[in-house]
């Protein structure tokens, strides 16, 4: 094979759903001033099926910036799919200037797991965490096989911009919440056109979307949509609304402005202190997300199954709940409250 039939979108012949299969995409095939829809076709799985990302294009009229938006990195979160579908839903590709790729489900293996991890069937079964691992090993396991094949054949050559959107897992909730890496102007102008509740100036973990994207000259942040396995409409519209400003300010598309960090009154922060589970038990918050704390102001306690008091647990300093854990029993380790300062 010629490299530029490596390079142009491939198309193995198989439609599922009425949807083309491809296993590489590159914009510069498709025809302009049109909506696309593809399944991309990801690892392969222990009875030698493949799994499938849901992947729609919009392709403007004129050329342009292209915008990146991602979910399902992470199978019990969900809000972002449903930001996807929306701005999708309504977009006319003929008043387009660049293009707009929509991923859904990026890792359908933790998705149909319903679970944070990727389950990979080798001997007695391997979890991994599919937001640590870019940009893949083509000579690794499923999930960093799936890994690669997103990075090289769907994502990297494919965007100007990147926006990965995850919940917080499952038992835990974020309000409407930011990373992102202010050492780049760029990604500190696309953070700030989103309205949301809390922003943490961070640089970043190697191995994740948005920190990979960095590496490679892409601006990105990753957005936080409240919590997991549900859709809650109000962190929904506020991050499509923060995405049209970005569509705006990227000459994309002709949205009107609307609200931004500066006059929603985000909170922007530069660290973070997880307050943990040091023991098994019931688990009592006494805060809630968005609220302001002291250093030393009780904020969780847990109980024994008799319902005594086993610990206490105080915020180590001043600042804003960024987080909760908001199942009922945790054991060592488990998130409490998150605080960002």
């Amino acid at each position: 094979m010629s490299n530029s039939q490596q390079n142009s979108t491939t198309y193995t012949g198989d439609i599922i759903g009425g949807v083309p299969v491809i296993t590489h995409l590159n914009l510069d095939d498709l025809e302009s001033g049109k909506i696309y829809r593809f399944m991309f076709q990801g690892s392969n799985m222990n009875i030698g099926q493949h799994w499938y990302v849901p992947v729609m294009v919009a392709k403007g009229n004129k050329s342009g910036k292209r915008l990146l938006l991602n979910t399902g990195i992470h199978g019990d979160e969900l809000n972002g799919s449903r930001v996807i579908q929306q701005l999708f839903a309504n977009l006319d590709p003929t008043q387009l200037s660049g293009s707009i790729i929509g991923v859904i489900q990026a890792a359908p293996n933790s998705l149909f797991h319903i679970s944070r991890t990727w389950y990979s069937s080798t001997d007695s079964g391997e979890f991994t965490n599919m937001n640590g691992i870019f940009p893949g090993n083509k000579d690794g396991n499923s999930a960093q096989i799936h890994a690669h094949l997103l990075w090289n054949h769907l994502w990297h050559n494919n965007c100007d911009y990147a926006i990965d959107l995850h919940s917080q897992s499952t038992d835990t909730e974020y309000p409407l919440f930011v990373f992102a890496d202010y050492r780049v102007a760029a990604i500190k102008t696309m953070a700030e056109l989103i309205p949301a509740d809390q922003i943490k100036n961070d640089e970043g973990e190697k191995g994740t979307v948005e920190t990979t994207f960095v590496e490679h000259g892409i601006p990105a942040i990753t957005i936080e949509i409240g919590a997991a396995r549900s859709y809650q409409s109000e962190y929904i519209n506020r991050t499509l609304e923060g995405i049209k400003n970005i569509l705006n300010h990227l000459k994309i598309c002709d949205y009107p402005l609307g609200r931004n960090a500066a006059s929603y009154g985000s909170f922007i922060g530069n660290q973070m202190h997880s307050v943990k589970a040091i023991t098994g038990g019931y688990a009592e918050i006494k805060v809630n997300l968005g609220d302001t704390v002291v250093q030393n102001q009780e904020v969780a306690l847990q109980r024994n199954a008799f319902g005594d008091v086993i610990h206490t647990y105080l915020a180590p300093v001043n600042g804003l709940v960024l987080s909760l854990g908001t199942g009922a029993t945790r054991e060592a380790g488990g998130l409490l409250v998150r605080i960002l300062y």
